[in-house]
């Protein structure tokens, strides 16, 4: 990633210094992408005084790679929470996004933001009759949650036969790495204080300490996707690091709307000027999944979308969580004032609002009523085995990779780093933390880099 911008994302970055020196403020946030943004612009928006301390450069980690749906079509995250909490939960879950396409629409207008919103249908497509019965099913879920959704026989323009395809109108598009810029810029003339290549190493208390100073604040928002530092198990194993591929494709017949494969692990696509951006799971993180995946991405470019060519290819890392509802709010009780927003699934731009409503809510004494859904401590008596069995389970899926010996250790909580070629960097395959070839960390949960000797760099 060594562009500004990806390419289908045209704009002027600011550069931020790092910190040097003592810092105090109401509230500090950890991880300027998507999540640390909008908390930024709304906390400020209140009169909060706010500190922002990114590791590298704003936006230039997993957000980097974001799609820029903004849509209340999670597909199959409400089959999810509908099964694993219960349809109470998916009602809520439901609504709150519907309401943070509005919310995001509204940012956008008020903040003026140059990253070109535009409204879309989206549509959820069965691409062979197999498909069939989760489609039907998702429509009628989604009838019941309140969703104006319908079938679609036209397909909406999908640029390859599908069986059938739900119609969602009225989301949102943008270009995400300029909106998330505009809203740190609109943060930062209302006195939020910016600092770039400022990587938090320790966390004591209400003080957060990087190589070149420190910051106490009165709250400290952990945005980094997987929260720096957490090893709470019960949190860990609610959490799953899959990694997604984003591809710039262009030529290819003009698309006018968001295509979204029912198969969660499948493609999605959205239009860009001259072609789309795909999106593809590519598997647990640090994982031989990875390599199986992108074989059958390229038979599924080749099958599909044989007239576009791929001109840009970015990896990012998405967090999912086990029951489908986003980990937000304070990371446990003993430590009220250290809160964290993770699990979103993929769907990063409406989530973020979420969290940023949730936990602005929560430090300014609104709390939203339904943030109770979202607390990263949660319990639900009939479900919480489940999703640790099914932690534990990915983790012994990983034992072999853990055990492998020679390869570098990780920082978090000592899994043996698997390294991914492609990406061209380490990974854990325990909670998903990454390093570079000579092993300084990219993103958390590990906090210090991790040891790379010459004969282990790829």
């Amino acid at each position: 990633m060594e562009a500004d911008f990806p390419t289908w994302e045209p704009g002027i970055r600011r550069d931020y210094p790092p910190l040097r020196g003592e810092r105090q403020a109401d509230v500090l946030i950890v991880g300027g992408g998507l999540t640390g943004a909008t908390c930024s612009a709304l906390l400020t928006a209140q009169g909060a005084r706010v500190v922002l301390l990114e590791a590298h450069l704003l936006g230039m980690g997993d957000s980097f790679a974001c799609t820029g749906k903004v849509t209340g079509q999670l597909a199959g995250v409400y089959t999810t929470v509908a099964r694993t909490v219960g349809m109470d939960a998916a009602s809520a879950y439901a609504r709150l996004m519907r309401e943070a396409v509005l919310g995001v629409r509204a940012l956008c207008d008020s903040f003026r933001l140059p990253c070109q919103p535009r409204e879309q249908d989206v549509y959820v497509f069965a691409e062979t009759e197999d498909d069939l019965p989760a489609l039907q099913n998702l429509s009628a879920l989604e009838a019941k949650l309140g969703f104006p959704a319908a079938p679609a026989p036209d397909a909406g323009g999908c640029p390859f036969p599908v069986e059938l395809s739900l119609r969602m109108p009225n989301q949102l598009t943008l270009s995400p790495l300029p909106y998330l810029l505009g809203l740190i810029e609109a943060a930062e003339r209302q006195g939020c204080e910016v600092y770039e290549h400022s990587p938090v190493r320790a966390i004591d208390g209400r003080r957060a300490i990087t190589p070149g100073g420190s910051v106490e604040a009165a709250w400290i928002v952990l945005a980094t996707g997987s929260p720096i530092g957490c090893t709470a198990l019960p949190r860990l194993a609610m959490m799953q690091q899959r990694a997604c591929a984003a591809v710039v494709l262009q030529g290819g017949a003009p698309l006018h709307a968001s295509h979204l494969s029912v198969q969660p692990d499948e493609l999605t696509l959205r239009p860009i000027p001259g072609g789309a951006l795909l999106a593809w799971d590519m598997g647990r993180a640090g994982t031989r999944q990875h390599e199986a995946r992108q074989t059958v991405l390229e038979r599924t470019l080749k099958a599909l979308l044989p007239e576009y060519r791929v001109q840009e290819r970015i990896l990012r890392q998405d967090v999912w969580s086990g029951d489908g509802l986003p980990l937000i709010g304070s990371i446990r009780p003993e430590a009220s004032h250290l809160l964290m927003a993770t699990g979103y699934s993929g769907w990063g731009v409406a989530n973020a609002y979420l969290a940023a409503r949730i936990i602005t809510g929560q430090i300014m004494g609104r709390p939203l009523p339904e943030a109770s859904l979202f607390r990263p401590d949660r319990r639900y008596p009939s479900h919480a085995g489940v999703m640790l069995r099914e932690g534990a389970n990915v983790a012994g899926g990983y034992l072999s990779g853990l055990l492998r010996p020679g390869a570098p250790v990780c920082t978090h909580m000592s899994g043996r780093l698997r390294y991914n070629l492609d990406a061209g960097r380490w990974e854990c395959p325990c909670h998903g933390s990454t390093f570079t070839v000579l092993g300084e960390t990219l993103a958390g949960p590990a906090m210090e880099n991790a040891k790379v000797s010459a004969h282990q760099r790829q």
